[in-house]
């Protein structure tokens, strides 16, 4: 290849999106036993692809000889979205009688992708279950059931009009509060469990008027999680699209496309 193409393929290469991996779920239909589908909601795909990233799914793969590295090498930076509870023992913990339904197998798929991708330096936005399994798979622990083990609690799972805010969030300067350019905001909330203890390496920026963590970080935010769902509300909330849009750029300059 000659000086010039080698110049125009760096240029292609340079300029093309990021490729943002957004893990899946998994859910069998009605009548169907046998066969396993891999879903995500249509808001983490939308809000990507609205915000300059080209959005791919990322099965979940537990298997001993799953791809796991070559899943995180192909991507630019992963989203892992939300979903079931994980399972307390990996965090040192018995079950309780409010924890809800666990998908193990999931567990496992997720925590052997973090891995892989902290190795790789891929940038890593947790939402609602995403922030919890980042937590747990990084050393923290996390509170099974808030109605139960937080006194004076919120209501963290609103009934009706998810898409919607319902209680507000305080913010401390970090990736969070420079995205949405407010130190309180208001957010929806689907949740009943919430980050107990910060991983090492991790600091809370953002917490509920009760006391609940709703979002933590590392110091250069390559690791960031919000306990709330933004996938839900930027569709209608250009403000909320904002954490897609800060996360894009994040992933382009840990590539090093930018100056």
């Amino acid at each position: 290849m000659t000086r010039e193409g080698i110049r125009r393929r760096q240029g292609v290469n340079r300029l093309r999106p990021p490729v943002i991996g957004i893990v899946t779920s998994k859910m069998f239909f009605p009548g169907n036993t046998l066969d396993r589908y891999m879903y995500v909601s249509s808001g983490y795909v939308e809000g990507i692809a609205r915000s300059g990233g080209i959005p791919v799914l990322l099965p979940l793969m537990e298997r001993p000889d799953a791809p796991v590295r070559d899943m995180a090498a192909a991507v630019d930076g992963i989203i892992l979205s939300g979903g079931e509870d994980p399972a307390p023992h990996l965090y040192g913990e018995q079950p309780l009688p409010g924890l809800g339904e666990v998908d193990y197998e999931r567990d496992l798929a997720e925590l052997a992708l973090i891995k892989e991708a902290v190795a790789l330096k891929k940038p890593l936005l947790g939402i609602c279950r995403g922030m919890q399994i980042l937590n747990v798979a990084l050393g923290g622990t996390l509170l099974q059931d808030i109605p139960t083990q937080v006194s004076g609690a919120l209501q963290h799972s609103q009934k009706g009009s998810r898409q919607y805010g319902a209680h507000t969030v305080r913010l401390s300067p970090g990736f969070i509060l420079d995205a949405l350019g407010q130190t309180e905001v208001l957010v929806n909330t689907s949740h009943h469990q919430a980050v107990k203890e910060a991983a090492p390496g991790l600091r809370v920026t953002g917490t509920a008027p009760d006391g609940v963590i709703e979002a933590i970080e590392s110091d250069d935010a390559m690791i960031v999680g919000v306990q709330w769902h933004p996938e839900r509300m930027w569709a209608h909330d250009d403000r909320m699209l904002r954490i897609a849009k800060a996360f894009v750029e994040k992933v382009i300059k840990s590539k090093g496309d930018c100056p």
